[in-house]
């Protein structure tokens, strides 16, 4: 799905426009599967526009798109500014994997910046002020505790991303450990041996 909304080659041409913000919220479960990948695009009407003319080359609508994909899609606007939600589409390239007692967790979101940063300073008219026109937020939930990571903020099986700029895009990493118990986390583990301890003892 990414694959329609987030070109590389329509970036460039949103990041020149106006002002985009997109945020991810991801999860994973103990199988290593990705249950859920909600994107939501915060823009304005004219990058709005672009979207729709440019994301599909079927000449459907990115409503149409998604629907069609087997996606659910909803856009609030609020005067000039509009918030499109996409849920139910999986991902194009992030993936997990399990090795032993860890879990890793990877989305390769780099891409989507380096041909903005390698362009000619005047080729797209960029500045300091476009160069954070384009903000990446990206939430991501762990079946167990993550060890290891990229992100911003970790917090037990949570994890943050926030890129302001174009300069800050970074692929998305994070490790965490396979829970004990299937169906339980590190806390959900623990209650139930305490649980099964004060039955034992009874």
């Amino acid at each position: 799905m990414r694959k329609i909304i987030l070109h590389i080659s329509i970036l460039l041409m949103v990041l020149a426009s106006g002002c985009i913000t997109l945020s991810v919220d991801s999860k994973v479960n103990k199988n290593g599967e990705i249950f859920q990948y909600d994107m939501t695009i915060d823009t304005n009407s004219y990058v709005y526009s672009l979207l729709n003319s440019q994301a599909s080359e079927d000449g459907k609508t990115l409503r149409e798109s998604v629907v069609a994909q087997g996606g659910q899609y909803e856009e609030i606007w609020d005067g000039d500014n509009v918030k499109i939600s996409i849920k139910g589409l999986p991902p194009e390239n992030a993936y997990a994997e399990k090795a032993g007692d860890y879990l890793t967790y990877r989305d390769p979101m780099k891409n989507f910046s380096s041909g903005y940063q390698n362009a000619p300073e005047d080729a797209f008219g960029r500045n300091g002020a476009a160069d954070s026109l384009f903000k990446i937020h990206y939430y991501l939930e762990m079946p167990g505790e993550i060890v290891d990571s990229n992100a911003d903020f970790v917090d037990g099986n949570k994890a943050e991303w926030h890129m302001v700029n174009a300069a800050s895009i970074r692929d998305i990493y994070a490790k965490s450990k396979v829970p004990l118990l299937p169906g339980f986390g590190p806390s959900g583990a623990l209650l139930a041996l305490l649980v099964a301890a004060f039955f034992v003892r009874r």
